[in-house]
């Protein structure tokens, strides 16, 4: 497998250059190719390219000219895109038979799959699921950590954990971000709800309401709270009465929280102390109890 270190270096590792003694230049020239030559990049992870954006860089590629070239690398007979996608687009928008081309050489497909990564996160091309689901191809198909895929593309381990962690979200939120009714913080913050359907909820009036993220998280929270108590609710419903009586016997003896956890054909008690005095003096009732029955 090989390790290009220069990945991590950013965007500028996608035009080759060498060092001379006084300026910097490219190790290949450019050079104009067919359009019609160039196959795309098989692991391009963008997936949306919107009409309207291309329309206006098509524009702006007709008034001003393409001044960044794209990048191909060599496989066989066949160019193959490496970065460009939406320079290569909007030029075929345009008619043109022949597009200004670096060439570039990559070894493995894992660095084909970085390199079309490191374009579009550092142009900031991506969606977020977009993003989020390159960064698991990597890992998968690979077998990269999350702290060797947060080197080599330049980025924290914790961008990479909390990107991954929106591939969580049920779908219909999914699509949601991806088309920017709700933000990346949002999702966070609708993460943190118990279960799908929790999720689901939380986004809805997120939607409904035009939460803000700061807002999203309190109302998050609270739907939590309420779940913790309703769990709490049901469990205590489904216990024994007799067990019940029993707990109650038992805290106001104990005069703290008792809980009795039956199974057959056993179980367990847990007798909860707030301090190392309240332990003494838990202990002294039960050691008092235990004398007055011998």
């Amino acid at each position: 497998m090989v390790k290009n270190k220069a990945l991590g270096r950013g965007i500028e590792v996608l035009i080759p250059t060498f060092q001379t003694e006084d300026r910097e230049v490219q190790d290949t020239p450019i050079k104009e190719i067919s359009i019609h030559d160039i196959k795309p990049n098989p692991y391009q992870p963008r997936r949306e390219f919107a009409p309207e954006e291309l329309k206006e860089l098509a524009q702006s590629i007709r008034e001003k000219g393409l001044i960044s070239p794209i990048t191909v690398t060599e496989q066989g007979n066949d160019y193959i895109l490496v970065a460009g996608e939406r320079r290569l687009r909007a030029c075929k928008q345009l008619g043109m038979e022949t597009i200004p081309t670096y060439f570039r050489t990559v070894e493995s497909d894992e660095e084909l799959m970085e390199l079309a990564l490191i374009e579009n996160v550092q142009r900031e091309n991506l969606n977020p699921i977009e993003e989020a689901m390159a960064y698991r191809a990597l890992i998968e198909r690979y077998g990269l950590s999350q702290e060797t895929v947060a080197e080599r593309i330049g980025k924290k381990r914790s961008t990479i954990t909390n990107s991954l962690r929106l591939l969580k979200l049920p779908q219909e939120i999914r699509e949601s971000l991806i088309q920017n009714e709700i933000s990346s913080g949002h999702a966070r913050a609708i993460l943190a709800a118990d279960g799908s359907p929790a999720m689901i909820r939380v986004w809805q009036q997120v939607i409904k309401r035009g939460l803000s993220v700061r807002e999203a998280e309190k109302l998050t929270s609270k739907n939590s709270d309420a779940v913790s108590k309703n769990n709490k609710a049901t469990a205590l419903a489904k216990k024994d009465p007799a067990v019940l009586k029993l707990e109650n016997s038992l805290q106001q003896s104990l005069g703290t929280k008792v809980r009795i956890k039956h199974r057959k054909p056993g179980g367990t008690i847990e007798i909860t102390y707030y301090s190392t005095e309240d332990l003494e003096r838990i202990l002294d009732i039960v050691e008092s109890g235990t004398h007055e029955n011998r």
